[in-house]
């Protein structure tokens, strides 16, 4: 659709009535970003130097009965094989500005620069977390590929958790995707429970299941599968990531008329406690 003829015909092409630019910009679309949160960081602290993090993991004994005049056989709760956490990822979003682009700009383009540049750096390291979950449980995803979610499937993953002595605690948290989300919003009693708890969905968070035990976190970042994607109901310490470097920052390079904005993280990532995460598929990727 067109406008009819202006009157005057030239007061466009002659700049009577000019174009106008707006200061504000639309802007793209953004990712909730749950996984690197929902997992163990604490070990950033022992990580600060070397590439590797060597993490002792004990095991369980089992008490004998005491036979009177022998010596009880030493029992080794150090006979199981440490975790690593290798720094692995190092990654880096720069972002250019000319000095020209800027003085002449109407918008707030070093604002752009500076969100985008961290939130690639945030994607990287939520997808390096959300990539391991598959793996957990002895790599034994739940359930077929493409499925619905039920209250079966969460009660039957949840049970595999309890049955493995992994802490009913609030580090629990079940990472979904919004066919996930759509899914157990048709559970009645999942409605039922929060029912007038569920405001807006903050970072991610829908909020804590007193039916599952978990912290609800929904997310476009899930790994695809082939139909779905791979979720996961875990506890914290199933997972742990350690960054050396997560900063920000500016630079003027005068000689080349610009100025660049630039996010950039050193980072590691690994599966600590196999069983205390199952995976389990989504209906869509």
């Amino acid at each position: 659709m067109s406008l009819s003829t202006r009157v005057p015909s030239n007061a466009s092409s002659y700049y009577y009535v000019p174009t106008i630019y707006s200061r504000r910009v639309i802007d793209t679309m953004k990712k909730n970003l749950v996984c690197w949160d929902a997992f163990d960081t604490s070990w950033e602290k022992e990580l600060t130097k070397g590439a590797t993090l060597d993490i002792p993991v004990t095991n369980h004994v089992t008490a004998t009965e005491v036979v009177i005049g022998t010596k009880g056989s030493a029992l080794d709760p150090f006979a199981t094989a440490g975790k690593q956490i290798t720094v692995a990822y190092y990654y880096e979003a720069p972002v250019d500005i000319g000095y020209m682009t800027k003085r002449q700009t109407q918008s707030d383009m070093e604002s752009v620069a500076v969100g985008e540049a961290a939130y690639a750096i945030g994607v990287t390291m939520d997808t390096s977390v959300a990539t391991l979950f598959s793996t957990l449980n002895s790599s034994s995803v739940y359930g077929s590929d493409g499925q619905t979610l039920s209250d079966d499937i969460l009660l039957a993953i949840k049970e595999t958790l309890d049955e493995a002595d992994v802490p009913m605690d609030s580090d629990r948290s079940l990472i979904i995707d919004p066919s996930g989300l759509v899914d157990i919003l048709k559970i009645d009693k999942f409605v039922a429970a929060e029912y007038g708890k569920m405001a807006d969905v903050s970072n991610g968070k829908v909020g804590r299941s007193p039916i599952y035990g978990c912290m609800v976190r929904v997310t476009n970042n899930l790994v695809a599968a082939s139909t779905g994607a791979y979720a996961v109901m875990a506890h914290k310490k199933a997972i742990a990531g350690a960054a050396q470097i997560q900063k920000s920052w500016k630079k003027e390079f005068e000689e080349l008329h610009e100025t660049r904005y630039q996010s950039e993280a050193l980072w590691g990532v690994g599966e600590v406690r196999d069983n205390f995460g199952v995976p389990f598929y989504t209906r869509k990727a």
